[in-house]
This record gives structure tokens, C-alpha cells and sequence, in this order.
């Protein structure tokens, strides 16, 4: 079964693909999540504590520089997935081939893009997305490929799109 695509990204849709391909696990999240609160949790006992010890209080003029620089890198380390993926995502979309129109077709022998000789199997998918407005697809060299609903003539072939995504990444699973 072959499903024809074509479609022009909008920079949402860019910044939506690569938001989904570089996705953490829910696990990895909740881990630097509860890493970040108990870095939190220690500096502020940390902080009470030294200004109970020295008799001084607690947001010292001197010092409110440094705690202003603990908490902006406890946030980029909370933060940092989502922006490594913003500051991907702006790159992409900078790159003039985004602007132009893209169009090809997805079968059970891969992705296979208009224009390009080489096919994208799906041996070579490592990770895969899919919501009710995208699929994402990243190969294991850092290929991005991802497919708006918008490039699909209707919804039918949508439905197609993702079958045959599916159904092939289970096959080699």
C-alpha cells in the first residue's frame, strides 16, 4: 500500500517534530524532576542554615547574586531538553529546504521523498511519534522525517499513513 504526501511545513510544525523526536521518556522527566527539586530542596537548608549558623539573614544583599545564579541553573537543568529541541528546531527552520514544498510517498518498503534516490527503510527508524496531527519518524543517524495530517489528501489516506507506519515498525520490532 502506498500513500502519497505533499505539503509545505509551517514553523510550528517544525517545532512540534522536533519537540515529539526528542521527547524524553516519561521516566527520565519524573527523574529530573524529583533531581532538581531535592537540589532545590538542599540548597535552600543549605542557605537557612548558614544564615542561622552566622547569625545574618537569610537573602543577604552580597549573596543574592549567587542564589539568583543556583536557581537559573537548577532551571536549565529542568529545562534543558525542551530547549536543546527549541534551539534544533529554530535551526532546522532556518535552513531554506524547509521552505520549499515536499512530496513523496510512504509504502512498506519506506519513506521515499520526490526528487531523492535513496529511500528511507524502516530498519533504519529509531524512534517513531505519532499524535492526531503528526507523525514523527528519527533515524538511527539523526534523520528527522515527520509528516503533518495536512500533507495527506484526506482523511482516509491519514488513516493509511499511519497504518502502514504502524504496522511496519511492528514488523521489525
Amino acid at each position: 500500500m502506498e500513500v502519497k504526501f505533499r505539503g509545505f511545513y509551517s514553523k510550528a510544525d517544525v517545532y512540534h517534530a522536533v519537540f515529539l523526536a526528542n521527547r524524553p521518556p516519561a521516566r527520565k522527566t519524573r527523574m529530573r524532576t524529583g533531581i532538581a527539586a531535592i537540589a532545590l530542596v538542599v540548597y535552600v537548608a543549605y542557605v537557612v542554615y548558614s544564615a542561622y549558623k552566622a547569625h545574618s539573614p537569610v537573602l543577604e544583599m552580597q549573596s543574592l547574586g549567587s542564589h539568583i545564579l543556583i536557581l537559573i541553573l537548577l532551571g536549565v537543568f529542568l529545562w534543558y531538553p525542551k530547549l536543546i529541541s527549541w534551539i534544533t528546531a529554530l535551526k532546522i527552520w532556518r535552513a531554506p529546504t524547509f521552505h520549499k514544498e515536499f512530496s513523496g510517498m510512504i509504502s512498506e518498503a519506506g519513506i521515499q521523498y520526490d526528487g531523492k534516490k535513496t529511500i528511507i527503510t524502516w530498519q533504519q527508524i529509531a524512534r517513531n511519534q505519532s499524535t492526531e496531527d503528526m507523525i514523527v519518524l528519527l533515524t538511527s543517524n539523526g534523520i528527522l522525517s515527520f509528516f503533518p495530517r495536512g500533507f495527506f489528501r484526506s482523511a482516509g489516506d491519514w488513516q493509511r499513513a499511519i497504518q502502514t507506519v504502524e504496522g511496519e515498525l511492528s514488523k521489525i520490532q
